[in-house]
């Protein structure tokens, strides 16, 4: 029916019908009311004067009776006017406020006569009655008799009350309406045979233009208005003239963008497969460079660890440590490339999980206390009972870039790391700091990739510009944004918004075991095909209470694991490796031979995206070269651990 309604009235011959019909139909019906609220006044008034005589003549007429307690005459005289007057009811009332005769219907009558009102309406049983009350007594004339006006004087007698039904109005009203009907009722269908006449042919011309245009802007730029509209004289004619020279003109128009577009389209083509091509040539360069240079580099930290531990306190020490700050730097711009690569890649998964804040807080407090403090400033994290439903990896990761940049460019005052509650049941969590601040118009340039404002010489001690980029990559992860406000000179606020939950701890949490600590020291099969590399690892893990089994390959290894018939405690094995196998391929060697699913990572300074996707995907742990001893030394723990 809404379907019907909305295809047929919304119709332009149904909007011009309508339009011409409503000044009518509009003063057909303020005639209409007019007509009946006329009709209604005239018989209310007339009520009120009949109701009125009424009660005055019934008040003079029973005066004399009432006192002279006539009350058979006084029942003929109520009964006489009920039925003459076409009354409801009548009624005497005695001195006392009580009924003393009634006539008609006992119902009608009302509880209680008021003594400061003669008229009023009201209902009884739901039906609307006018009452009409009136005191007993004698005309002017009669009371200048002396022998009534003596009588008269002692007491009030009572009062007279008459009760008129509204039927009279109702029967007006519904003549009104009856006269009205057949009056308008003819004019109303001939306005309608005249305004569907006169629609019908506005509407037709319009209806095929209006056709036309939405053909035309459809697409149909060759549809035209057919002679027959176009020729007319009015102007509608007009109109439709107009509109076959507008789609003239757009199909020439249509036809010569056609042209230029295409000729766009072919060197836009030509642009951007020369763009994939240097995207190509760029990532292939990326990751084999990054891969040749991982490789010394991962060797040199884990000599530089090794010597660490082995020089005593002095001049050596402090060169191990300039070299070993060398090391990191160069190792966290090539983890800065990685990361980037690894995102853009696609490789990088959020898990979420429902954690309490205070686990990443803790973490950052604890990393970044000693460094805050080493430079003078304040750093405040602010705990917080809050829990997310969010990846508490790739949110550290988020929180670590920040905080580091914050200490960086801070010279003086605080950090904080701060949690506020935000609308929607989520969680704002914020880094602010007192620093240098940054300009309006580089708030969106900083997490553009290599981008660094106060970095013009490109100091390797400032990074490579990378850590914003990264940030904004990881929240887009997370399904947010990283939001920034900041003021030159004042500092700045930089911030992620995620969704809240409700966290339960868990009854049976996994418990932490110790490293291995039986009488033998733990066996590590490390696979490498750089001797260096291998010289260096079996250095370090020596150092570390370890054993190591070394080889460039699997067959060679299997064979010194069978002679010194020991079961190694995890494998470690780096991807690019001679032979047909790679070292997730080697780990799956080691592990059937042996018999044993060992724990096992690869190592790998390999930045391109299939290479990560192949190892994440193979459920190996990933090590980056170059590899932090730490890192290396945090998965043997978990590895070796007792069962």
């Amino acid at each position: 029916m809404r379907a019907f309604l909305r295809q047929h009235l919304g119709s332009l011959q149904a909007r011009l019908l309508l339009l011409a019909l409503l000044p009518a139909l509009l003063s057909s019906f303020l005639f209409a009311l007019y007509i009946l609220h006329r009709s209604e006044g005239e018989a209310e008034q007339g009520l009120l004067r009949n109701g009125r005589d009424l009660a005055g003549q019934l008040a003079e007429m029973a005066a004399f009776d009432a006192f002279s307690g006539d009350v058979t005459t006084l029942k003929n005289l109520l009964h006489r006017n009920l039925d003459s007057h076409g009354a409801a009811a009548i009624g005497l009332i005695n001195a006392s406020g009580e009924w003393w005769l009634i006539a008609g219907n006992h119902a009608a009558l009302p509880g209680t006569v008021p003594e400061a009102r003669s008229e009023w309406r009201g209902q009884q049983q739901g039906h609307a009655y006018f009452y009409f009350s009136r005191p007993l007594g004698m005309s002017q004339s009669g009371r200048n008799d002396p022998y009534i006006q003596g009588l008269l004087s002692l007491s009030a007698i009572g009062k007279v009350v008459v009760v008129l039904d509204e039927h009279p109005i109702t029967r007006a009203r519904r003549e009104s309406l009856t006269a009205i009907l057949l009056f308008l009722l003819p004019l109303t269908l001939l306005a309608i045979l005249l305004a569907a006449l006169m629609s019908r042919r506005l509407s037709v011309p319009l209806h095929h233009i209006s056709q036309t245009v939405e053909r035309i802007a459809a697409g149909n730029l060759s549809s035209r208005l057919p002679d027959k509209v176009s020729i007319c004289s009015n102007e509608i004619g007009l109109l439709a003239r107009g509109v076959n020279e507008m789609a003239n003109a757009l199909q020439s128009g249509h036809e010569l963008l056609e042209q230029r577009i295409e000729t766009a389209t072919a060197g836009l083509l030509d642009q951007k497969q020369a763009a994939e091509a240097a995207v190509r040539a760029k990532s292939k360069f990326l990751a084999a460079a990054s891969h040749d240079l991982r490789q010394p580099l991962h060797a040199l930290t884990l000599l530089v660890s090794a010597l660490k531990e082995k020089v005593p306190q002095g001049e050596l020490s402090q060169l191990a440590n300039h070299i070993d700050a060398s090391a990191a730097a160069m190792g966290g711009m090539l983890n800065g490339l990685l990361d980037l690569s690894r995102l853009d890649a696609g490789v990088i998964e959020a898990r979420t999980e429902c954690f309490p804040l205070n686990r990443v807080l803790d973490a950052i407090a604890a990393q970044f206390a000693p460094v805050a403090r080493d430079k003078g400033l304040s750093l405040r994290i602010r705990r917080t009972r809050l829990a997310v439903n969010s990846d508490p990896l790739l949110l550290e990761r988020i929180l670590i870039n920040l905080v580091s940049n914050a200490i960086r460019y801070t010279q003086r005052g605080r950090v904080i790391v701060g949690v506020r509650r935000a609308a929607g049941n989520r969680v704002q969590l914020r880094v602010l700091d007192t620093g240098l601040g940054i300009a309006s118009e580089f708030h969106e340039r900083i997490f553009e990739e290599y981008f660094q404002i106060d970095n013009p010489e490109r100091h390797r001690a400032k990074g490579l510009g990378l850590g914003l980029a990264i940030v904004a990559r990881e929240a887009r992860l997370l399904g947010s944004q990283i939001l920034v406000r900041s003021v030159p000179e004042r500092g700045s606020c930089f911030s992620v918004e995620l969704p809240r939950c409700e966290y339960t701890r868990e009854r049976h949490e996994e418990e932490y075991h110790p490293p291995h600590v039986s009488g033998e020291r733990p066996l590590i099969a490390l696979i490498d095909d750089d001797e260096l590399i291998l010289s260096a690892m079996a250095a370090l893990l020596d150092e570390w209470g370890m054993d190591v089994a070394p080889g460039n390959n699997a067959e060679t290894l299997l064979e010194d694991l069978i002679s010194l018939e020991r079961m190694p405690d995890a494998i470690l094995s780096d991807y690019r490796l001679p032979g047909p196998l790679d070292g997730i391929g080697v780990i799956a060697f080691l592990r059937h031979h042996l018999d044993e699913e060992l724990p096992a990572a690869v190592i790998t300074g390999d930045t391109a995206p299939e290479t990560i996707a192949a190892i994440n995907a193979s459920g190996l742990t990933l090590l980056h070269k170059p590899i932090k001893p730490a890192r290396l030394r945090a998965f043997l723990n978990h590895a070796i651990k007792k069962p």
